[in-house]
């Protein structure tokens, strides 16, 4: 049932006045209760304290305390007080209540305290004294309800003119509420007759100079400024319209459910390019699932998708970006996904790739001359000096001879074996190892190093997971050469501390070993370049130590930070997520 705005504005009205005169009714008749009530309990008290004088008087003048209680029992006897009662704990003394024995008994075995003078039971409610000398409880007895009658007959010409003002209220408030609603209803039918003919004009002129005249003269500025602002919202919708049709980038609107609400040019023809190939299903199943998982984790995805080409025998790039589409703070049921065809940046990429790697080349290539040059000349210039002196006596220097040569060969060696790994590492075998144990059978392969220059290695183990997802041998080889760069880096009697520690990263448990030596340290120059092939400040280092380690802990999906301070030491920062970004518990591998 539709209520209009008349009886809107009436009927609160109308309750506001019934309940607001029933209110003041209600705490008139309370309060006057009240008085009755309470002005009698003290008259009662105060007819109590009287005979507790009385009872006090007659014990002091009567010798025996027997004969004064007989006196002033049979005195208020005599005397037909309504509604009293004196008794002590053992006995009812004088009841002048009318039949009610039951309810003397009841006083009797109430626990009443010297504080209160009075307690309520039923209709009733008992005042009372204590006069302690003879253990007696005097008291009266009132009935509550006759005080309700009392308060009625008093107010009842209260009440008339409540009844009187209640009704001439009501014609009022019918009055009131005629005046405001008529002009409301006027603007109502109004605007009823703009919806329904689907047209602007202004309305007529309503001559009142308060709220509503204002109302009215807003209502028709109002039409105006939505004429012009249509007008714009129209220009405004058929621009975005273009820009969605023309953009460079396929553009869907998707729902929770997986509908497509909207698709714009460019997308249909992204995707009619690949029909023949029936690339377009995988295309949309992949992009399809992206909005889902967009959808539940309400965060934006970019994700960069690679399809084979099998007709033309290369491989196709989509960047796919996919967020939640928020018209107000309400809605994000759907997805709007953004995809791009970027196969042609992907090959100008993986060209300028190349170009980086031939540049490595010929910068190692560079190096590789430089660095077999020096060797080779040694090794000429003694093979030179032993074939002249092999003609004649032997001596001990021949062996000398050998022995250099030995030496340049292995010089040549160690470096062809480094430039290998950095150039061409071998693919890393994957398994679950300990990074603890490797870490010790490293130590023990350097024993001999650390004895000979009396280095002191302390090991701090504070991680509770040591397990990572690598190849042995690669991390072994990272440790033997983090190690010896920092036995070089040293005098005798260095220390080097290694401490293992778990930390999260991205809510990933990560393994971090550090390398603490108290070296000479690298300078804030060359901090920067100890990744760079060939780059040393040994005289017998090749440069490629710290290379190989790098790529090597790249291929183990691991990270590497060094910090350094010249004649303090260095730190070397290897992490590791545990079992390769799986964590591990009770033996059953869960993706966190």
């Amino acid at each position: 049932m539709r209520i209009d705005i008349e009886n809107k504005i009436l009927i609160p009205f109308m309750i506001l006045l019934i309940v607001t005169i029933i209110v003041i009714g209600t705490a008139s008749y309370w309060n006057g209760y009240k008085l009755l009530l309470n002005n009698e309990i003290q008259n009662l008290l105060a007819d109590l304290d009287e005979m507790i004088l009385y009872i006090k008087k007659i014990n002091d003048e009567t010798e025996d305390e027997e004969e004064a209680k007989a006196l002033v029992l049979n005195f208020y006897n005599n005397l037909g007080k309504d509604n009293l009662i004196i008794f002590n704990s053992n006995e009812i003394l004088l009841n002048t209540f009318d039949r009610d024995k039951k309810y003397a008994v009841t006083l009797t075995n109430k626990n009443l305290n010297d504080t209160t003078h009075s307690i309520s039971i039923g209709d009733y409610i008992f005042i009372y004294q204590k006069y302690n000398n003879w253990n007696w409880i005097l008291g009266y007895r009132i009935n509550r309800n006759i005080f309700s009658d009392k308060v009625l007959e008093s107010q009842k010409y209260l009440i008339l003119i409540a009844i009187v003002s209640l009704i001439f209220s009501m014609e009022t408030a019918i009055l009131i509420s005629y005046n405001i609603s008529k002009p409301i209803k006027t603007l109502a039918e109004f605007c009823n007759k703009i919806t329904n003919k689907n047209s602007l004009q202004k309305i007529y002129e309503i001559k009142r100079k308060d709220e509503v005249g204002v109302l009215a003269n807003s209502f028709n500025n109002m039409i105006e400024k939505l004429e012009i602002n249509t007008e714009k919202l129209i220009e405004v919708k058929k621009f975005n319209e273009n820009i969605v049709k023309n953009v460079p980038a396929g553009i869907m609107i998707v729902d929770q459910r997986g509908h497509i609400k909207l698709v714009n040019k460019i997308a249909k023809e992204l995707l009619s390019k690949y029909t023949e190939n029936k690339i377009d299903r995988y295309i949309m199943k992949n992009v399809l699932n992206q909005v889902k998982e967009t959808m539940k984790t309400k965060k934006m995805t970019n994700k960069l998708l690679t399809f084979n080409d099998i007709n033309k025998g290369n491989k196709i790039y989509l960047e796919v970006v996919t967020s939640i589409l928020t018209i107000n703070k309400n809605s994000n049921n759907e997805a709007i996904c953004i995809f791009t065809d970027v196969s042609e940046r992907k090959k100008i990429e993986n060209n300028m790739a190349i170009l980086d790697r031939l540049t490595s080349t010929g910068q190692l290539a560079a190096g590789i001359a430089h660095e077999v040059r020096n060797p080779l000349a040694g090794i000429r210039a003694s093979i030179q000096v032993l074939e002249r002196r092999l003609c004649k006596e032997e001596d001990s220097t021949n062996k000398k001879l050998f022995d250099g040569l030995l030496n340049e060969i292995d010089r040549i060696n160690n470096l062809i074996t480094e430039l290998l790994n950095f150039a061409k590492p071998r693919m890393p075998n994957y398994k679950e190892i300990d990074l603890a144990k490797i870490l010790a059978q490293s130590l023990q392969l350097l024993a001999e190093n650390i004895k000979i220059k009396n280095v002191k290695v302390d090991i701090k183990n504070n991680s509770s997971q040591n397990i990572i997802l690598a190849d042995k041998a690669q991390i072994e080889q990272i440790f033997i050469n983090i190690i010896n760069n920092a036995l070089a880096a040293m005098d005798n009697n260095g220390l080097l501390n290694i401490t293992i520690n778990n930390y999260l990263k991205e809510k990933k448990p990560f393994v971090e070993i550090e390398f603490h030596d108290n070296g000479c340290g690298i300078s804030p120059q060359n901090i920067k370049k100890v990744f760079n092939p060939f780059f040393t400040t040994s005289l017998s280092g090749t440069g490629l130590g710290l290379s190989v380690v790098y790529e090597l802990i790249k291929s183990n999906n691991g990270e590497i930070d060094i910090q350094s301070m010249v004649n303090k030491g260095t730190k070397v920062k290897i992490m590791f997520p545990i079992f390769g970004g799986w964590y591990h518990e009770d033996k059953v591998i869960n993706r966190r």
